[in-house]
């Protein structure tokens, strides 16, 4: 009490040294934030002027920019004065303003410099009268100076809310452009929109306040040619590089509209050309060169129509925000078959032919050859046809049957003269092109050699192998023996085989009798080291020479030697009928005849939706369930392969116990998902649910969440120009939950427990967490979390816990787990809009005159609010606590006297009148100062 009394005096000794309260660094706007607060742990101002004290910045802040205040005794005030600027010129990123002396009466007394501010370059808005249309306009662009991609908040009149109404892409440092959501308007009725404030981190700036705000765009309403819309056809089939399109829809300008593909496909005769024009379709015709769609390997695949111009601008034909258009035409790979006059098949010796080529389409594309001479018409009789992939197809001759008529002695070659892929026939070049898909070739639709048909070569009068295509084989499984059939066999004959098996080491031979033998695999032994079809070359009799059999010294087939199936064991957690797909991995499927057997789960509950050599994908049948024990709350059960057959008969795993590849458990309340999303099945998780926000796939090889730089929109820019990139990510069009097959099926409680969390976003590790909706997950359970955010262990928290610029837990190190966050949030832990879009705060630095016609930034609230006794206020309270404490001392004087009194003349005690105790918060209010009562001042600043 009594240093407070001598600070009242200016008796206070400057001698000691003190530290800054670490607080998070103020963000200032180069030449607008008026103040800049120093606040310290302990008492270091009182009794001093401004004139003893002098701060020492790095990088330099000349003293003439501010004017120094003591606000307390514990915290100086700094104005930025008329014309000044805290930094000459910060970059985009800003500037960290060091405070490295603080100077009293010229001697430092600042511990260690510390950080005290960043100084960020003050924003700017252009202003423009772009007409854009209430719901017919997709995007568009606000210019202007100093925006940060890291925090770019906008407050318009009429209001318009971020991620509701619009989406926002900081394209630059001068550009931000605005995507309309689904559904949402940029103004309820015609008329001006204006920018009223922006923050880009400082606080919020007013933008020309004197005309209620900068006009950024005229909002006119929607024209009769802004009711364009289009159908969804992905029947409407073409090769890449052939055909005609039709569009189908309504409103369409009768002469002349323009296009916006997803692709970047150009119209006016750069890749297409619209050669008729109706209110309901619009016809394309692809100029020769070009190319529907360029990306192959995505093929067969969709030709996304996002916008249509019929006179009043770009219409969007799908949701605005996750660019999904409308599907016009399913696209599909030119075909080729590669030429092969030098292959040979002999007449019946030559059990299969493989035609190599590319576009090939299997499972809801079926493709279809023609040949000369037409073997298709044994087609499925005598040939077999398997695609397998998009570049073989198998052709596989049946037993007892030949590829040529035996009149025929000649060779003859055998032609592929059409493919048909989904779009339709296509006639095929002697260079095996398609035709139309290449400008000018020889043999021009005239068909492409894949083999030579040939007759089969003489064979020994009395011993001959049988060529076999019925049987089938596992590499090691001991379930069937090996027959080869034939004629003139006899005991103790031998076969040569094309992979170099003897009946010594890998096999035992048993002649059953002159037409039949019966080989038995040895334990440990193989018949194929991999699958494929098993040949005998020759066989020899006992003191006879070696007799080939077959043609051109290939041999016969006598077995398809199958892979030996495996399954790979899987933890995966499925639930009991809201899990519709159960992925087995594994090896050795046969694409067109794999069986397998679950248990439980009933034969009936599921079917065989698709088979890749390494992967089975099951389906659940409606009304079924994987388990039918499993349905109370708590309950589990695993679901365990127990037998696969893929053509060479049943294998049974461990013993009939099985392989277990699923853990079912009972159906929550929680985890109910279906596929009722208009976008379902397009392998694009439409919901929300995923945390990819963009996909690669595009024909000019980017990512469907950025645009293709082409004409757009409102001719803001054009083709080639990559001022900006549009959208940073696709957001959700479809409610929670409705897209479950694209989404991964419905989340187990541990998965939402413990999501993946990385550093993958673009701004992870800045110190700064960006996720958008970190107030809700906040108080979730913890979540794991990795780094794959593209800013990770930048210092800043970037998932959606703040400003959402990365994926939920993808920015771990700086956000720390999902709801165990370790980061402080930039906006403060009580920020919030004010509802008039202003933020206020306590303005009480000091009482000098025309302080509070300064604006400045705001700051985050101390944690010991009862440490600040401020300004005039403070000299008050101070010089009461003095009057209270000496009044005190008086009393206890006084009190000390008569006791002493008493006591030296042994009187009986003084008989007092008994006061009341009085309460505690009144006791309180009588020994603790409070806070000043100043004035407030908005935190808002004019740019």
């Amino acid at each position: 009490m009594a240093a407070r009394v001598l600070g009242l005096l200016g008796l206070a000794s400057f001698s000691s040294a003190f530290d800054l309260l670490r607080n998070e660094a103020t963000i200032l706007y180069a030449d607008v934030s008026p103040k800049l607060r120093i606040i310290t742990k302990s008492s270091a101002f009182s009794g001093l002027m401004p004139s003893d004290i002098e701060c020492v910045f790095t990088p330099k802040v000349d003293p003439s920019v501010y004017t120094v205040s003591i606000a307390n005794d514990i915290m100086l005030s700094l104005a930025l004065n008329e014309g000044k600027k805290w930094h000459e010129n910060p970059p985009p990123e800003g500037t960290t303003l060091y405070l490295i002396e603080v100077k009293i009466k010229g001697e430092n007394k600042l511990e260690g410099a510390e950080d005290v501010a960043k100084v960020v370059p003050t924003p700017s808005v252009l202003e423009s009268s772009q007409i854009i249309y209430m719901k017919a306009s997709r995007q568009f662009i606000i210019n202007g100076t100093n925006f940060n991609p890291k925090r770019t908040d906008l407050i318009f009149e009429p209001p318009l809310i971020r991620n509701q109404d619009y989406l926002l892409n900081v394209a630059s440092k001068n550009t931000l452009v605005l995507t309309r959501t689904t559904d949402h308007m940029w103004r309820q009725d015609p008329g001006p929109l204006k920018l009223r404030r922006i923050d880009t981190g400082g606080g919020q700036l007013r933008v020309n306040p004197d005309n209620g705000g900068m006009l950024v765009a005229e909002v006119q309403a929607d024209l009769d040619v802004h009711g364009v819309t289009v159908e969804t056809t992905p029947n409407e089939r073409s090769y890449q590089s052939t055909g005609r399109i039709s569009v189908i829809g309504t409103g369409f300008n009768a002469e002349d509209n323009h296009m916006r593909f997803a692709n970047g496909l150009r119209g006016h005769g750069v890749n297409y050309t619209t050669v008729e024009h109706t209110t309901t379709m619009l016809t394309l015709e692809l100029k020769p060169g070009s190319k529907w769609r360029r990306n192959t390997e995505n093929l067969p695949g969709p030709l996304i129509l996002l916008a249509v111009d019929a006179g009043g601008g770009f219409v969007a034909v799908g949701p605005t925000e996750a660019k999904k258009g409308r599907t016009v035409a399913t696209i599909f790979e030119d075909v080729s078959v590669v030429a092969n006059p030098q292959k040979v098949v002999f007449s019946s010796h030559s059990h299969e032919l493989w035609i190599v080529g590319k576009g090939f389409t299997r499972g809801d594309y079926k493709t279809q050859l023609t040949f000369d001479p037409p073997i298709e018409d044994r087609i499925p009789n005598d040939i077999s046809i398997l695609v397998y992939n998009r570049t073989h197809i198998k052709l596989t001759l049946f037993e007892g049957e030949a590829w040529l008529d035996k009149k025929i002695t000649q060779p003859i070659p055998l032609k592929v003269m059409t493919v048909n892929t989904g779009p339709g026939p296509v006639l095929m070049n002697g260079d095996g092109s398609s035709k139309g898909s290449t400008r000018s070739v020889t043999g021009a639709g005239k068909g492409v050699v894949v083999c030579v048909m040939q007759p089969d070569e003489a064979q020994h009068d009395n011993v001959t192998v049988f060529r076999s295509t019925s049987q089938s084989l596992y590499q090691t499984a001991l379930l069937k023996d090996l027959k080869i059939t034939g004629k003139g066999f006899k005991d103790g004959m031998t076969f040569q085989f094309d992979n170099g098996i003897t009946g010594t080491a890998d096999y035992r031979l048993t002649i059953d009798s002159p037409e039949s033998a019966t080989l038995k695999l040895r334990s440990n032994k193989k018949w194929r080291a991999e699958g494929g079809g098993l040949r005998v070359l020759s066989l020899k009799l006992p003191g006879e020479e070696a007799i080939v059999v077959g043609s051109g010294g290939e041999g016969v087939a006598v077995a398809e030697i199958l892979d030996d199936p495996f399954i790979t064991t899987g933890e995966r957690i499925i639930f009991a009928t809201h899990t519709k797909q159960l992925i087995i991995n594994g090896y050795g499927f046969v694409l067109d005849d794999t069986r397998i057997t679950l248990s439980p789960t009933l034969p009936d509950a599921y079917y065989l939706d698709s088979v890749e050599p390494y992967r089975i994908i099951l389906r659940l049948r409606d009304g079924f369930s994987w388990d039918d024990d499993v349905f109370e709350k708590g309950s589990h059960e695993d679901i365990y392969v127990t037998k696969i057959d893929t053509r060479a008969g049943e294998v049974v795993f461990d013993g009939g116990k099985g392989i277990a590849v699923a853990k079912v458990e009972a159906d929550l309340d929680d985890n109910n998902c279906d596929d009722s999303c208009e976008y379902a099945f397009d392998g694009l998780c439409d919901d929300g649910t995923s945390k990819e926000r963009d996909w690669y796939d595009d024909d000019y090889g980017g990512f469907y969440g950025y645009d293709d730089g082409q004409y757009y929109d409102y001719g803001y820019y054009y083709y080639g120009d990559d001022t900006y990139g549009d959208d940073t990510f696709l957001a959700a069009i479809c409610d929670v939950g409705t897209d479950c097959t694209d989404c991964g099926g419905p989340q187990h409680p541990s998965e939402s427990k413990a999501v993946d969390c990385d550093n993958s976003c673009q701004w992870a590790n800045d110190g700064f967490c960006a996720l958008a909706h970190w107030h809700e997950l906040s108080q979730s359970t913890a979540l794991d979390s990795d780094n794959s955010c593209q800013w990770a262990n930048d210092g800043f928290c970037d998932d959606d816990r703040t400003s959402g610029l990365c994926s939920p837990g993808t920015d771990c190190h700086d956000c720390g787990p999902r709801g165990a966050g370790n980061f402080t949030s930039l906006f403060g832990d009580d920020w919030e809009w004010n509802t008039d879009g202003d933020t206020f705060w306590d303005d009480d630095d000091n009482y000098w005159a025309g302080d509070d016609e300064l604006a400045y930034a705001p700051i985050d609230a101390l944690e010991d609010n009862s440490r600040l006794n401020d300004g005039v206020g403070s000299l008050f309270i101070n010089a009461m606590q003095s009057i209270v404490y000496f009044i005190g001392l008086v009393f206890c004087s006084g009190g000390a006297y008569l006791a002493f009194k008493m006591y030296r003349d042994g009187d009986a005690g003084l008989n007092f009148p008994m006061a009341d105790e009085p309460e505690l918060e009144t006791r309180d209010r009588l020994v603790v100062g409070g806070k000043a009562n100043v004035p407030i001042t908005p935190d808002v600043f004019t740019s």
